[in-house]
């Protein structure tokens, strides 16, 4: 079987997973750093220093939580995310397949209900004009980040839907079937 010409589509597609790729690396690398930077920085100041900033801890949990959702999402791209793989072993390819599309869209639908709820929190919340009592962060940026967070999964669905309806990725159990679209192999 040869492999089809890359579309216009697929060069986009590829471009917006490499974007991705680069940014949530460095991204997840930056707030992993500083939490530890943070964590390790309150744990001396406290337990060596008798002291500590009353700050830490609220930006130490909001970038833990920020490092998380994003590591969630690259999880979606690595196929590392939790989902029943043995339903899989059982069925067909093609049956393994549009499982997969359904299971990705019902997800993608919960990740775009979640990014408007969280448009509507964080403009609620802006027009409050609130802020976090320990930071002084307005909380309109501190509730940005899941609605930030759900658009990213989004998109990391999307391309997951694409790639699946296109064939140009299977399911771990059908990796091996050469005759992916037959419907019968399994």
């Amino acid at each position: 079987m040869t492999p089809r010409p890359r579309s216009a589509g697929d060069r986009v597609a590829s471009a917006i997973d490499a974007v991705l790729d680069w940014a949530e690396r460095i991204v997840i690398g930056g707030l992993v750093v500083t939490a530890l930077g943070l964590g390790t920085m309150q744990v001396v100041l406290r337990y060596v220093f008798n002291t500590g900033f009353e700050w830490n801890e609220a930006i130490f949990v909001l970038v833990t939580v920020a490092a998380m959702l994003m590591a969630g999402a690259r999880a979606v791209r690595e196929n590392a995310h939790v989902r029943v793989d043995i339903v899989h072993v059982i069925v067909s390819a093609r049956t393994s397949r549009i499982l997969d599309i359904v299971a990705y869209s019902a997800s993608l639908a919960l990740c775009l209900f979640y990014v408007w709820c969280g448009y509507l929190f964080v403009s609620f919340a802006r027009m409050m004009g609130t802020a976090s009592p320990e930071t002084g962060i307005p909380d309109w940026m501190i509730y940005a980040v899941m609605p930030v967070a759900m658009s990213l999964f989004s998109v990391r669905f999307i391309l997951k839907i694409r790639a699946i309806a296109l064939g140009t990725e299977r399911h771990e159990a059908h990796a091996d079937i050469s005759a992916f679209d037959a419907g019968d192999a399994r």
